[in-house]
């Protein structure tokens, strides 16, 4: 139920991140990403709560809003770092998710993560994709870019995760699944938020942000 829920999820940040702000998008998805791996760490441990609560109904909310809390000091130091700062905070964190035990419960959000900061920092530093500048388009022209971006993407994503899925049935004997598992999850993460942007900017779906930090700016 937990996974179902955590992909949901992903799924509907996806969206947020492709068609309305790719920042916020990120971090929920990220925030979202953690939060599963909290919860799948405490039913691991076996860890019981009084009055039978719900952890699930406890974790979520109070990484939500700790996010919200915390959203503005958070950013401020990763953009203080810049760009290999936000690569190395994003591998930190992932590698941090799964070093207590390299299961596919919990590779699967150490993945995401990994993919998600990786590419948010790649597409922030070289591709230029801001979401949110499609939205100056007016009637249906607006619309229609992004009811393809997002069809396109999640296409894609579907075709990829298929894929790596096939593969991953014919080494279910084989130690590597794990590497294997987590690379499709990385993978999957980094067409979100930065090979999808690119394609979107080259078939004309979205707009290059000009004001961002380009290579030859250092």
């Amino acid at each position: 139920m937990i996974l179902f829920f955590f992909f949901f999820l992903l799924i509907v940040f996806f969206f947020v991140y492709w068609c309305i702000n790719e920042k916020i998008g990120l971090q929920l998805g990220i925030v979202v990403s953690f939060s599963a791996w909290i919860v799948l760490l405490i039913e691991h441990l076996d860890i019981k709560f009084p009055f039978n609560i719900d952890i699930r109904f406890v974790v979520f909310p109070l990484f939500f809003f700790g996010y919200l809390f915390l959203r503005n000091k958070i950013e401020a130091l990763l953009a203080k770092g810049g760009f290999r700062a936000g690569i190395i905070s994003a591998a930190i964190l992932s590698f941090l998710m799964i070093l207590y035990r390299p299961g596919l419960e919990f590779i699967l959000p150490g993945g995401v993560v990994l993919g998600l900061g990786t590419g948010y920092c790649i597409n922030k530093r070289f591709v230029c994709f801001k979401s949110a500048n499609c939205l100056q388009r007016k009637g249906a022209s607006k619309f229609f870019t992004l009811f393809a971006r997002f069809i396109l993407g999640i296409t894609v994503l579907a075709l990829i995760v298929f894929r790596v899925e096939k593969i991953i049935q014919h080494i279910s004997e084989n130690q590597n699944i794990f590497l294997y598992t987590f690379l499709c999850c990385a993978v999957t993460s980094l067409w979100v938020s930065v090979a999808a942007p690119w394609v979107f900017i080259k078939l004309r779906l979205a707009n290059i942000d000009i004001s961002s930090e380009q290579p030859h700016d250092k």
